[in-house]
């Protein structure tokens, strides 16, 4: 745990404090703060778990609870505080609680097999991890407990049929992400495009997909398809981070499409909100040649536009 808290202060500017220092001036302030507006000590409750202030975590959640109501969400961020502080079996408690309640929760299902896990309960455990999965097949932290508990058995077959079974619950999409990198360990690109396409046409916020898609296809080597990606299924018109339009413009450049590499970045910062844009300049001042590139496209693009110009002054209107 480090000694020190990075936390934005109003001003919209990064900080840095001693733990102590942070838990003596800056939790009471803004807990004081945001007593009464549930979305930002919803944040700030969020915050203090990260950084392992259980106590005070403990207190912002139960004034969420009164807040918002014994909600799903609610429900399950105070037992998660319970868990991190050690309070198992109050832990145990509000999940069971919330399944009573919200019985389709695949996220309190997760979070009670760990519980269980943490008892020695691996079967109910498991059960009760799949369980949850079944209910909602897109829980990041769950899956991923799930797939490796058959990867360190090398139970791969088993996982294969596992994963189609989430595969054909409606709206699911990251277990086909899961399926498309089981493919590609076994080198099947094929099957892989399959499933990384899937999960992209199936996935509701498709920007993050995109950007996992397009980075594993990069690290893998496979630069073709990481374009094909791109091309296919990345807009610049609802982009918000440039890491996507990053993994493209690599992939161009490892093609030899320096051109085309820098007409993308240049587009895509266009678009990009102001705290983004310095990255693109960042990104082509590590590309070499980038500015004599930049420099003779926009020569060539004038050229043209004067030709373009000067046919247009010749043209006789009747």
């Amino acid at each position: 745990m480090s000694e020190f808290v990075t936390f934005t202060n109003e001003h919209g500017q990064s900080v840095q404090l001693s733990r102590e220092d942070f838990q003596k001036k800056i939790i009471p302030q803004n807990l004081d703060k945001f007593w009464d507006d549930k979305e930002k000590l919803r944040d700030f409750a969020m915050e203090l778990v990260r950084e392992k202030f259980s106590e005070q975590a403990a207190v912002a959640a139960d004034r969420l609870l009164e807040l918002y109501g014994p909600i799903e969400s609610a429900l399950i961020f105070r037992s998660v505080v319970h868990m991190q502080a050690g309070e198992y079996e109050q832990a145990k408690k509000m999940l069971l609680d919330c399944l009573e309640r919200f019985p389709s929760s695949g996220t309190a299902c997760t979070n009670l097999a760990k519980l269980y896990a943490l008892e020695g309960q691996e079967a109910k455990a498991f059960e009760t991890l799949e369980a949850g999965l079944f209910k909602d097949p897109n829980q990041e932290n769950g899956l991923n407990m799930y797939v490796e508990s058959f990867l360190q058995f090398n139970k791969r077959e088993e996982l294969k049929r596992k994963l189609e079974a989430f595969m054909s619950k409606e709206g699911s999409w990251r277990p086909q992400l899961h399926s498309a990198r089981l493919a590609m360990t076994e080198e099947n690109l094929l099957k892989a495009m399959q499933w990384y396409k899937e999960a992209i046409e199936r996935a509701p916020e498709k920007e993050e997909v995109i950007m996992t898609v397009t980075g594993e296809l990069g690290q893998a080597g496979y630069v073709y398809q990481l374009i094909q990606i791109c091309e296919q299924y990345w807009s610049l018109d609802s982009i918000t981070y440039p890491f996507t339009g990053f993994n493209y413009a690599n992939a161009l450049l490892t093609t030899d499409q320096k051109e085309k590499a820098i007409t993308i970045l240049r587009q895509m910062q266009e678009h990009l909100s102001d705290q983004y844009k310095p990255m693109v300049d960042h990104f082509l001042a590590r590309i070499p040649g980038a500015v004599d590139t930049e420099a003779a496209m926009k020569q060539t693009a004038e050229k043209a536009e004067t030709e373009v110009a000067e046919k247009k002054s010749k043209w006789k209107f009747w």
